[in-house]
């Protein structure tokens, strides 16, 4: 099959990068596939596996799909077009998605928040990931800092309620001073204590030895996580992760992998309970659970679907 994804930004991405990660392991799953990619992706992007085509609009995407292609995936930019689509939506929109084209979501409570129901869970490469040697006894808070939604401002709390070193990776600490509502929170200054290291943005192999080594991996969201990327690779690194019910985190956390809570006493009761989850476990969990295999495989369905001339509910 003749196959067109389409990302907004540069592939491969530097730092997090979400989206343009999901893209760029699709595209290598489905040319080991031996289907016949198209990467349509922003100024600079690369691929050891695709014909590559730059865009940094609209306009110059709509003109980068291959005439004679079989369907076009869009990962972004969201663009009306002839040919066979799927658009997969991957933040959180509301209301945005059109009615008429073939949309997915990242996972069953990512669609229904936007009423809808085609889902493909997001798929990583298991063997990129690894089990630490040894684990320390700091928890680890990896997202963007200075979004809300994220709650570190929730993070810190509770480290100090709970007497626990945190480690802290996804941005400089000088952005809680940037963004209002962090910084009316006051988490800047909550978190000069020494029980609070900052590493700033990572990737590589910093980010693999903070989340390996990890008690476990703290994610007091506040909002509805469409997926929840960090919490998987955490799993895959044999770390438990720790989370508030938000969004698709009650389907990506099983008994192997973590716990949920809400309240306080709720966090306690999680704390004391994930010292005895299996590093090995964890990571088998998630594992079977979450190979971008599987999700080449989702989307292969789709696109077979939508060239059947289906159109998904």
């Amino acid at each position: 099959m003749r196959i067109t994804l389409v990302a907004e930004r540069a592939i491969p991405c530097k730092g997090y990068g979400g989206t343009e990660r999901q893209v760029d392991w699709l595209a290598k799953e489905l040319s080991r596939l031996g289907h016949r990619i198209v990467l349509i992706a922003g100024r600079g992007s690369s691929h050891p596996l695709c014909e590559v085509r730059h865009a940094s609009s609209a306009a110059e995407c709509r003109a980068a799909i291959p005439a004679d292609t079989d369907i076009v995936h869009f990962n972004g930019w969201y663009i009306e077009t002839s040919h066979p689509a799927l658009y997969t939506m991957h933040g959180f929109a509301p209301g945005f998605p059109k009615r008429g084209w073939n949309w997915s979501f990242v996972s069953a409570s990512h669609a229904r928040n936007h009423g809808w129901e085609t889902f493909v869970y997001n798929g990583f490469p298991i063997d990129a990931y690894r089990l630490a040697a040894a684990k320390t006894n700091r928890l680890l808070f990896l997202a963007g800092i200075a979004r809300a939604g994220k709650n570190l401002n929730r993070a810190v709390d509770l480290a100090r309620a709970f007497d626990f070193q945190l480690d802290i990776a996804g941005g400089s600490r000088w952005l809680l001073l940037q963004r209002t509502k962090v910084r009316r929170q006051g988490v800047f200054f909550k978190s000069l204590s020494r029980r609070f290291s900052y590493h700033g943005t990572v990737d590589g192999d910093e980010k693999l030895r903070l989340l390996g080594e990890a008690k476990a991996f703290l994610n007091p969201i506040a909002w509805e996580e469409p997926f929840g990327m960090a919490p998987v690779e955490a799993m895959l690194c044999g770390t438990p992760v720790l989370t508030t019910p938000r969004g698709a985190l009650p389907e990506i956390v099983d008994d192997a992998t973590g716990r949920l809570f809400d309240t306080d006493a709720e966090f306690a009761q999680a704390l004391a309970e994930i010292a005895a989850l299996s590093p090995e476990r964890c990571r088998e969990s998630a594992a079977d659970r979450f190979p971008i295999a599987r999700t080449a495989q989702g989307y292969l369905e789709l696109y077979k679907r939508i060239l059947d001339g289906e159109r998904l509910p």
